[in-house]
């Protein structure tokens, strides 16, 4: 049986632990080691969540209006459609499957709410993340690419198109 994880919203007594999180290598490396702060909770352009295994924290994700932020490389996504950040905080459950099963899970539940589109956006040399996303329903629509916030591959999920 697959798990169903429990997301609950980020407040600030999450701040401490999401500041651990992001300065673990595995999550560091593709992240810069920085998580959001204080002032990023407020933002009501991005939804912030940590996921629950049970009673323990394990994970982070958050879901963004792709069209809030302009110029964006989602920016051919339709209104309404959302981005989406995550990683696994807890090391010992790194290449387990949460992390497809878990986007997969919110990504459903976004889309069941109307968003008409979804993407995604790795590091192109973040190979474990790429396949997570490709199992969750995402596929590569361009190839590596600059961006503001990095170079990506940008991977999308839209509910018209087939779904794996």
């Amino acid at each position: 049986m697959q798990p169903h994880y429990e997301l609950r919203p980020v407040d600030v007594s999450d701040l401490p632990l999401l500041a651990k999180w992001s300065s673990r290598p595995h999550v560091a490396r593709w992240f810069g080691g920085a998580g959001p702060d204080a002032d990023e909770l407020n933002d009501t352009r991005i939804a912030m969540w940590i996921a629950m295994l049970g009673s323990q924290p394990f994970a982070y994700i958050h879901d963004y209006d792709v069209h809030a932020w302009s110029p964006h490389h989602f920016d051919f996504l339709p209104p309404g459609s959302r981005g989406i950040d995550m990683y696994i905080g807890d090391p010992e459950l790194v290449g387990l499957g949460h992390g497809s099963r878990l986007l997969r899970q919110h990504s459903d539940v976004l889309m069941s709410r109307g968003a008409p589109a979804l993407g995604i956006d790795p590091h192109p040399d973040n190979h474990a993340a790429i396949r997570a996303n490709e199992k969750a329903g995402f596929v590569v629509v361009s190839g590596p690419t600059e961006t503001q916030w990095g170079r990506v591959l940008l991977m999308t999920r839209n509910p018209n198109r087939p779904q794996m």
